[in-house]
Order: C-alpha cells, then structure tokens, then sequence
C-alpha cells in the first residue's frame, strides 16, 4: 500500500462548437483498490442497503495488520449525513466509518471517501462533502443495524482529528489476520434514494519496523480523562526520550515506534498524583490501552 497525493491536472476543450466554460480541473484522489467489493451498493430511503452486506473476501492480504485505508467510491444521491456504514472484520471486530457526518445536503456529483487513522482530518457535520481521505468520523450515537450485523454498541470513532484506541481502525484491527471475509453494512436514515455507485475497496500493510504506536488514556480517579497532562517515552533504540501530551478526553499517541522493542512510559502531572507513574511495555505490535489512572484527589 503506497499512498500518493492528490494529482490535479487540467483540462481545456477547443473548436468551434465549444461552449464556456472550456477549461476544469481533474483531481485523482489516492483510494484504497487492492481488494474491491463488486458492483454498487443502493441505499433506498430509511432503509438498508442492497447488497447487505457488501463482502470482499481478503486472500494473500498480510497475517498481521500494521495499516489499513477502506474506500467508498461515487457516492451519490443521499445526503451523507443521513448514511451509517459499519466495518466488520473476519475475526468480528467492527467501527463504524460514517455516520451522521458530511451535512444534509443530497449529492448531486459523486464523491469517494478513504478512511485512514493517517489522514489528519475528519468529515464535517456541516460542511458541503468532497473527495479525500479523512478518519473515521462520526457523531452522536448508533443504534443496532439490522441483522446479520452484529449487535452493538459499536465502537465509534467520533469527531476529533487523532483518535486512539478503538477510535482507530488500527486500534480495532492491528496485528490480527486481514485474510477472510470484511462485511460492509450500510443504511440510511433519510428520505433520498442513492448509491455508492463504485461499491466499496480495502488494503492493507503488515508490521515494519517504524510502524507501531503506544496509546492510552490518562483519568482521574473517577475516570474523567485529563487534558494537556505531558508523558516522557524511554527505550532501547530512543536516543533522546519522546514526549507526547493528552489531548481531549485524556487521550494521547506516540508514534513511529520499533517493534520488538521494549519502552518505559512515564506520567508527569503538576496537579495529580499516580501511585504507578510509570509502566514497562513490550511492543510486539501496536499497543492502544496503556492507561493511566490518578489517585484520588484529597
């Protein structure tokens, strides 16, 4: 899996029957195409899709998951907004990739989305939806999808730019099998009919050294998560410690970690104390709960 930029070209139309504007611009989006679902996916209003789900059956794909991007190609017809559409992986791990995100507005051009943990950005609830890569985004809650989808509560990735954990398609699926069947449920919960007239593609990476992440969740004694507290990585290859600061919710990541090798991860707070500061950890692979909790306030 090589990920290239958006290329943009353009594209200008002569001759005497040319009408204006005789000019556009042309933008080749970087999708996920190495195992693709066939034929579209129909969505009919408040209903589920057909086929549901949409199955692609994964074969010499890597053992061990260290990335991994899902594309929807040609959106169109729906207001995104009003489509959730649920993961499910061969062993049953799930995320939900969409759901109450990309605006009210029905799609009248087609538009392809990649999920990627590497993407940097999320899908606004408002904003008009255009091709791209974004994370995982969803807002509010999800209820059950119809069977055969599996019950929830699902694990949804929400609207922040860098999640953790199960926020993550990483934290969901990293280092298990990729081979065997990906299930893709879909539904819409508004009144436009539409299509994701391309159906749908997965691909993925295996561990390298360099790829693995150590992420978790700092809390009070209560469990609230706590906000800007700074942690210092150790560790074999480091010639210089890493530091990492929790974001909202008391989530943080470090990234570009060696597998295989071994860390120490220290919490430093000038308003809570931790009875266990500092914890020991093995990176065999990706690592997404090592949490910290504070000791009670006095």
């Amino acid at each position: 899996m090589v990920r290239e930029p958006t290329e943009t070209f353009s594209v200008t139309l002569s001759g005497a029957n040319i009408v204006h504007p005789d000019t556009a611009v042309v933008n080749i989006h970087d999708t996920a195409n190495r195992f693709r679902g066939p034929g579209g996916i129909c969505v009919p209003p408040g209903s589920i899709a057909n086929p549901y789900p949409a199955t692609i059956n994964v074969n010499n794909a890597p053992a061990q998951i260290g990335s991994m991007r899902v594309s929807l190609f040609d959106l169109q017809g729906f207001a995104p907004g009003d489509l959730d559409v649920l993961l499910v992986g061969p062993q049953g791990q799930n995320i939900v990739l969409l759901a109450g995100a990309g605006g009210t507005n029905p799609l009248t051009d087609p538009v392809t989305l990649t999920f990627s943990d590497a993407a940097g950005q999320v899908i606004s609830n408002t904003d008009p939806l255009m091709s791209g890569e974004f994370e995982p985004t969803s807002y509010g809650s999800v209820s059950n999808f119809d069977p055969p989808a599996p019950l929830g509560p699902y694990n949804l990735p929400g609207s922040a730019v860098g999640g953790t954990g199960t926020q993550t398609l990483i934290g969901n699926y990293g280092m298990t099998n990729a081979n065997g069947v990906w299930n893709l449920y879909v539904r819409n919960n508004g009144s436009n009919t539409g299509c994701i007239n391309g159906g749908w593609g997965i691909e993925f990476l295996g561990p390298t050294a360099g790829n693995v992440s150590l992420a978790g969740r700092i809390t009070t004694s209560e469990g609230r998560g706590i906000r800007n507290v700074a942690l210092t990585l150790t560790g074999d290859s480091l010639r210089t410690p890493m530091i990492a600061r929790t974001r909202s919710f008391g989530f943080y990541t470090f990234d570009g970690l060696q597998a295989g090798e071994t860390y120490v991860v220290t919490v430093n707070s000038r308003h809570y104390t931790f009875s266990t500061p500092s914890r020991v950890v093995n990176m065999d692979g990706s690592l997404t709960d090592v949490n910290f909790q504070a000791d009670p306030e006095r």
